[in-house]
Formats: C-alpha cells, structure tokens, sequence
C-alpha cells in the first residue's frame, strides 16, 4: 500500500473524498427500498436509527481526531529532525572557517556537496519510497577529512574535539532521517479509520429519513466529504517523507549556495 500514499495530491484527494461520497451515496440509493419498508411498517425506527447513529458518529469522530492528530505529530517529527540536520551541519560548516588551508576548504567543498546531493538526490529518493543513499559518500569523506586531521596546539585541539561532537550530532541527525522514512501509522489504525468510516456513515445515513430526498442526498454526501477531508489529510501527513506532503529541503540547499564558511 506504500504507493497509495505516494500518489499526487490531486489524485489522492479525487480517490479518497471522492470515494468516500460515492460509495456512501451509492450505498444510499441501494437500501433506500428497504429503508422505506422499515418506516413504513415501524413508524419509530427512523428516530431510533438517528439516536443510535449519531452515538455511532460521536465515538467515530473521536477516534478519527485522534488519528489525525497522531498523523500531525508525525509530520513534526519529521520536520524536527531534518531542522536539527540542517542545523548541525551549518555549525559544520562555520567550524571550517576555524581550520587551516587546505582542510578548510576541503571541508567547506564537502559539506557543500553533501547539502546538495541531500537536497537533489536523496529528497526525491525518500518521495518515492527508496532507501536515501546518494549522500553518503560525501558523508564519509567528511568522516575522513575530520578524522585524519591533527591539531597541533591547544586552541586547535579543543576546536577540533567540539568539531568532532558537531559531526556526531550530524551522523545522528542523518541516521534519525533515515530511518523515518520507512515510518508511518499502524497498519491496523488504518483498519480502524476505514472501517469505522463505513460503520460511522451507516449508522449515521442509510437509516435516517428525511422528507426532501435531494436534501437528504446533499447532507449525506456534505458528511461523507467532511470525513473523506480528514481522512485526506491523514493519508497526506501519513509516512512524511514520502509523497507530495514532505519536511522542504530547501534549509540543504542554502547550506550548498551559501558563501565560504556559511556566512
């Protein structure tokens, strides 16, 4: 199911509103016989059918809330840490300014060229639902270039062992990347939001009369609409570095265009 999520956002909201109106109207129109026996013969049922509906209705926005929420405070997640990314490696790359030539400009060139494969290879890779890859070369020559370095004072020591800390946070910040991109809802939340849209809008529509059977369409498909949006905009925040709705690259893309030394 990972390329449901990875469709466009114009198809994904086509496939999911639109789904969820035209099923609920089709379903309208097919118990409407029996609909119309059982208030003929129970002239109560109605007003029973909505009591029951609308608790059905109560307990399912709920539950659809808090999904939407969870989807939301993954969305953050993500964008917090590509943030801390970013920010790791602009301290990266005003440390290098500390450094003598030629590591300086070595380390100011890689860093550059890892900010850009992030933002021009990687970005679309994690879009698509690839593994993020492209950038790790320029990582480990960052490694390298770090590792083999040698102060030879004091003041180059104690910058070169906060320098080392910086690329230790950025290692981190990059593998926390990585992994996100695989991560997602639950599958069995997705059961529970589906199902409980179609045990919802039955217990909420199909039994429910109303005189003007246009306005009964018209309300029964407003409802299916409004589910359909926030089911919507879960499916778009769901897996946030896949699809169209994605953490920008753009904080690695002014890291690679900025002057020497990230001023």
């Amino acid at each position: 199911m990972g390329w449901f999520f990875r469709l466009p956002l114009p198809w994904l909201f086509v496939i999911v509103v639109g789904g969820f109106v035209g099923g609920t109207l089709a379903g309208m129109v097919l118990v409407a016989p029996f609909r119309a026996r059982i208030t003929a013969r129970f002239g109560k049922s109605p007003e029973q059918a909505a009591y029951f509906g609308t608790q059905i209705w109560l307990v399912y926005s709920l539950i659809l809330s808090l999904v939407a929420v969870g989807g939301w405070s993954e969305y953050q997640g993500a964008s917090e840490k590509v943030s801390r990314e970013i920010a790791t490696l602009e301290v990266l790359q005003r440390r290098a300014t500390l450094y003598p030539d030629p590591t300086r400009t070595q380390l100011d060139d890689v860093i550059r060229a890892y900010a850009r494969d992030v933002a021009d290879e990687e970005w679309p890779e994690q879009r698509a639902g690839r593994h993020p890859s492209a950038a790790k070369g320029q990582f480990a020559r960052l490694n390298l270039l770090l590792g083999d370095f040698e102060p030879t004072n004091l003041p180059d020591r104690m910058v070169h062992a906060e320098t080392l800390r910086e690329l230790t946070a950025a290692s981190e910040a990059r593998r926390a990347r990585i992994h996100a991109t695989s991560s997602g809802l639950p599958s069995v939340v997705w059961l529970v939001v589906i199902v409980g849209a179609g045990l919802a809008l039955v217990g909420a529509t199909f039994f429910v009369t109303v005189d003007d059977r246009a306005l009964h369409m018209t309300l029964v498909a407003i409802m299916a609409a409004f589910v359909g949006l926030v089911v919507f905009v879960t499916v778009a925040l769901d897996h946030p570095f896949q699809g169209d709705v994605t953490p920008s690259e753009s904080g690695f893309r002014l890291i690679a265009e900025r002057p020497f030394g990230g001023q």
